[in-house]
């Protein structure tokens, strides 16, 4: 073998080597190479939180169960798209959503709600509903402060009751505070809305004063009211009194690919 031949071997293994360590330096970055934009991207990831155990697939491939301890999962390596997302269990509802990465950021859906559909567990759920639903006999207390509750609705108009009322909506059959007071939801015949009343510190992020339409039916809404952690509604648009089903709907105020509802 010739000085020549030698000289070129030993600087093609450098090369080799030099570009294998960028690369390997890349990817322990969290960086990932996109054949189809032919170039480097910062990886994305996503973190789910579910309120139950329960399986994760990512495009319709099966990638493993949540965490024994606190039922959460995180999917990494994901190069900048969108990407469908479901949470299930079996004789559980199912949740779905089409989760748009970004480069170098994590999505968190850490209010995954799945509801048992077995019958113990649906039993379980007509209880709890009629609990929110049901109109308490208010006792007169006396009280050196009267509340005054913060909106009220006059003629459709729902609006603030401080010194000088702000009008928020109109066309208002019914509002709900939440019970940690950050968020306020409305409805009109059709339409359930939300406002957030404090800025938020978790995803999806908002500011006070945000207003949102979470979803619009196709029947009329009779009532709603915020369901377990204040990130769902539960809604009774049940068409008509005679109806055999319950005609309730559960659902999420996170808009982000798609609201999934739970119908109960």
């Amino acid at each position: 073998m010739t000085k020549q031949t030698k000289r070129v071997l030993f600087y093609s293994a450098v090369a080799v080597f030099l570009i294998l360590s960028y690369v390997i330096i890349l990817y322990a970055m969290g960086y990932k190479y996109s054949f189809s934009d032919n170039r480097f991207f910062k990886t994305g990831a996503v973190y789910l939180k579910v309120n139950t155990d329960a399986d994760v697939y990512l495009n319709d491939k099966f990638l493993g169960n949540t965490s024994f301890f606190g039922n959460s999962y995180r999917i990494e390596g994901l190069l900048p798209g969108s990407y469908s997302i479901r949470v299930q269990k079996n004789d559980y509802s199912t949740w779905q959503k089409s989760a748009n990465i970004d480069e170098g950021f994590v999505n968190e859906f850490s209010k995954i709600l799945l509801l048992s559909e077995d019958e113990k567990g649906l039993e379980e759920l007509d209880k709890e509903i009629a609990l929110i639903f049901t109109t308490p006999i208010p006792t007169p207390k006396p009280s050196p402060t009267p509340s005054v509750d913060p909106f009220a609705i006059k003629k459709g108009v729902l609006t603030t009751t401080n010194e000088k009322p702000e009008k928020i909506a109109e066309n208002v059959k019914g509002f709900a505070l939440s019970k940690d007071k950050n968020k306020l939801t409305w409805w009109t015949t059709n339409e359930l809305w939300v406002m957030w009343l404090s800025d938020t510190n978790y995803q999806p992020y908002h500011k006070k004063g945000d207003k949102e339409l979470i979803t619009r039916l196709s029947t009329q809404i009779k009532k709603a009211a915020w369901f377990r952690d204040d990130e769902h509604l539960i809604v009774d648009s049940n068409p008509s009194t005679n109806s055999k089903q319950n005609g309730y709907k559960v659902l999420e105020i996170d808009t982000r690919g798609g609201i999934n509802i739970i119908e109960i």
